[in-house]
C-alpha cells in the first residue's frame, strides 16, 4: 500500500460528542453528594468545571462577575484595547463578592404596586423599608389573594430570614433563599441578596476575597500581559493554533516575564501537548479543542479540525505519558449540553469552555433582538469578518495578512440568567457522575466508560416519535 492512501486508510476516527455515550455503572453515588470542584489551572481551583469563552459576544465584566459569583472563572475576551481590557478586569475585583441589589418595597406603596413589581421581578417575595430606611419584614406573592388593591404592603408584613451584612462581608459561601434582605447592626437595610435561585452559592475569590477572573492575550502582546499582571488571576493565550513555533517561542518571553497563571491554547493532538512540555516551562493548564464551536467555519475554510472529544483525549494521554497530568485542560468548542460537558470531562477534562451555552444570558455582552415573538442575542466567532474588523484580535487566526475569514456570526435564543444556565449544567453533571459511580472528576476519569453509537442509536437516545410543539 502507498504512503498517501495508508494515510486514508489507518486514519484516526475522531470521534467527538455526538458519536459517543457514557455508559452507566455500579454506583453507589447519589448525584447530591458529587463534587465538581476542579483545577482550572495548576493554582486555581474553581468549585464547578465551569469557565466563560473569551469572545466580545459573551464575556465582559458582568458575565466575568456573574461566573465568579457562582464559582466558575470568565475570561475576559481582547477585541479591545489593552486599555478598556485591564478596566474590564478591574471591573471584577471590585464588584462585590455576593450579588448585592436594591430592590424593595416602600412601606406606603399599595398592594396593587407591589403585584407589578413583583412579576417585573420574576419573584414571590420582596423586603418592605420604611422611610426611616429601617426594614420592616417581606410582602409575599401569597398574600395577594387576601388583601385590597389599595391596601399598603406595611399591612401585610411577614418576619422572615435576614443577613447581617457583618455576616456577609466575612462570608466565604451562603445558602440563600431568592430576595433575601440584608441589614446592619440597627436593623436598616443595606441590600437584597438574590442569586436568580435558591440554595447555597460559593463564589470564586483570591487571596485578598475578590472575586477572581481570567483575560485573553496574544503571545505577540507583552505589553498587554503586563499591564493585566496585577489585576488578573490567569492569563489565557488566547489563538486557534497554538501548536506554532512562532507562537511557542513568543510565549517563552511571556512565562519568564509574567507571574500569574498561564493557560496555552488551543491545541489538539498529542504531538502538540508533547512539544509544549518538552519546550515551556510552567504552562498552568491547556486549552484544548480545534473547529468545533458553533461559530467556528476553519473546518470548512481550511480542512483542519481536532474535534474537542478526540483533541482532550489525545492531549490528557500526552500529559499522563510525561507524568504531568496535574496540569488541567479546559475542553473548548461544541459543548452545547450538560451531556456534552459530562463526555468531555470523562475524557479527560478538568473544566469546560462555554461560548454559545452562555451567549443567549442576560449577562453576556451583546443586546437583546427581538425576532417575532422572540428574543435573540447576537453570537459571534472571533474569527469572523465583524469581529475580525475590530482588528485587536486578528492574530487569533495568524498573521493580519490572512485574506480568510474562520468564524461567522448569528443569533441565539435568548435564555435568562447565567445562573440558570449553570444550574441547568450543574445538575447534568451531578446526574451524569453519579449514574458512573463518580464522587468528582478525577474519579470520573478513572471509572467512565463509553459507547460508539450508530446513526440509529443516535437518534434513539434523542427524544423521539413524539409532537413536541403545535
Amino acid at each position: 500500500m502507498g504512503k498517501f492512501i495508508d494515510k486514508l486508510v489507518n486514519a484516526p476516527i475522531a470521534l467527538t460528542f455526538e458519536d459517543i455515550v457514557l455508559l452507566p455503572s455500579r454506583s453507589s453515588v447519589e448525584p447530591r453528594e458529587v463534587d465538581l470542584s476542579t483545577n482550572i489551572t495548576v493554582n486555581i481551583k474553581a468549585h464547578i468545571p465551569i469557565v466563560s469563552s473569551p469572545m466580545d459576544t459573551v464575556t465582559e465584566a458582568e458575565m466575568a462577575i456573574a461566573l465568579a459569583r457562582l464559582g466558575g472563572l470568565g475570561i475576559i475576551h481582547r477585541n479591545c484595547s489593552r486599555e478598556n481590557q485591564v478596566e474590564l478586569v478591574k471591573k471584577v475585583k471590585e464588584a462585590p463578592v455576593f450579588p448585592i441589589k436594591y430592590v424593595y418595597l416602600e412601606a406606603t406603596s399599595t398592594v396593587e404596586e407591589a403585584y407589578r413589581k413583583l412579576v417585573e421581578l420574576n419573584t414571590e417575595v420582596l423586603p418592605v423599608v420604611d422611610s426611616n430606611g429601617l426594614f420592616l419584614g417581606y410582602f409575599k406573592y401569597s398574600c395577594i389573594r387576601k388583601a385590597e388593591s389599595k391596601d399598603p404592603v406595611a399591612k401585610y408584613v411577614v418576619k422572615d430570614d435576614v443577613l447581617r451584612k457583618e455576616e456577609i462581608l466575612r462570608a466565604d459561601k451562603i445558602h440563600l433563599k431568592s430576595f433575601l434582605a440584608i441589614v446592619d447592626s440597627n436593623g436598616r437595610y443595606w441590600g437584597t441578596l438574590d442569586n436568580g435561585l435558591n440554595g447555597e452559592i460559593t463564589p470564586l475569590v483570591d487571596e485578598k476575597g475578590r472575586l477572581m477572573a481570567g483575560a485573553a492575550i496574544s503571545p505577540y502582546d507583552l505589553k498587554r500581559a503586563k499591564m493585566l499582571e496585577k489585576w488578573v488571576d490567569v492569563l489565557v493565550v488566547d489563538v486557534a493554533h497554538f501548536h506554532n513555533l512562532n507562537c511557542i517561542k513568543a510565549t517563552k518571553k511571556l512565562l519568564r516575564e509574567i507571574s500569574v497563571d498561564i493557560v496555552v491554547g488551543n491545541i489538539g493532538t498529542y504531538e502538540a501537548c508533547e512539544d509544549i512540555l518538552t519546550m515551556l516551562e510552567n504552562v498552568a493548564g491547556l486549552r484544548v479543542g480545534i473547529a468545533s464551536g458553533s461559530i467556528c467555519s476553519t473546518g470548512i475554510a481550511t480542512g483542519v479540525a481536532a474535534p474537542t472529544l478526540f483533541a482532550v483525549a489525545n492531549v490528557r494521554d500526552a500529559l499522563e505519558d510525561y507524568g504531568v497530568a496535574h496540569i488541567p485542560i479546559i475542553a473548548d468548542g461544541g459543548i452545547k449540553t450538560p451531556g456534552d460537558a459530562a463526555k468531555a470531562l470523562a475524557a479527560g477534562a478538568s473544566a469546560v469552555m462555554l461560548g454559545r451555552a452562555l451567549a443567549g444570558t442576560d449577562e453576556a455582552c451583546s443586546p437583546l433582538i427581538p425576532v417575532g415573538s422572540r428574543l435573540y442575542k447576537l453570537y459571534r466567532g472571533m474569527g469572523s469578518k465583524s469581529a475580525l474588523a475590530k482588528r485587536y484580535s486578528m492574530d487569533r487566526y495568524s498573521l493580519p495578512s490572512k485574506k480568510i475569514a474562520e468564524g461567522v456570526e448569528g443569533l441565539v435564543p435568548y435564555r435568562g440568567s447565567v445562573a440558570s444556565v449553570v444550574e441547568e449544567f450543574k445538575g447534568g453533571l451531578q446526574a451524569a457522575l453519579g449514574y458512573v459511580g463518580a464522587r468528582n472528576i478525577k474519579e470520573l476519569w478513572l471509572k467512565a466508560k463509553f459507547a460508539k453509537l450508530t446513526p440509529i442509536g443516535r437518534r434513539e437516545v434523542l427524544p423521539h416519535d413524539i409532537l413536541t410543539s403545535l
